[in-house]
């Protein structure tokens, strides 16, 4: 990895890292209401479109600052990357795909619970390889 692709993924580490940890926390403290709040993101079609369009965008975004595949958290970021973008395409051209799976993930019992703590680990860990070990 160069040194400025080892620049990259650990910027990316530092935003990731915390913005997992939070949006993990709120998965775990509030699942109960999550819901209530994706079905109706998910049956409103004009606001299903734009959370996909600003999903891609920031997909798009992240890929393209991030596309490195070595290392551990280099692929993880660029993985998420990847993910996001297809999210997002997903929700534009293919809402109702995204609302059963959402249902269907949120019907599974403790699946939402279970996504929030995998959502805490991944920021621990992209939190602690961005600020504190740098991009190992």
């Amino acid at each position: 990895m160069t040194e400025s692709e080892a620049a990259t993924t650990q910027f990316c580490a530092r935003v990731l890292g915390p913005l997992f940890l939070i949006i993990g926390a709120i998965v775990v403290v509030r699942f109960d209401d999550l819901a209530l709040m994706i079905a109706g993101i998910l049956q409103d079609a004009p606001l299903a479109f734009v959370t996909g369009i600003f999903t891609l965008i920031v997909g798009v975004i992240l890929f393209v600052a991030h596309h490195h595949w070595s290392g551990a958290t280099a692929i993880v970021i660029s993985v998420l990357g990847l993910a996001t973008i297809v999210r997002g395409v997903l929700l534009m051209v293919v809402p109702g795909l995204a609302a059963s799976v959402a249902a269907q993930f949120l019907e599974a019992g403790p699946g939402v619970w279970i996504a929030g703590a995998v959502t805490i680990l991944i920021g621990l860990w992209l939190t602690f390889a961005g600020w504190f070990a740098g991009t190992r």
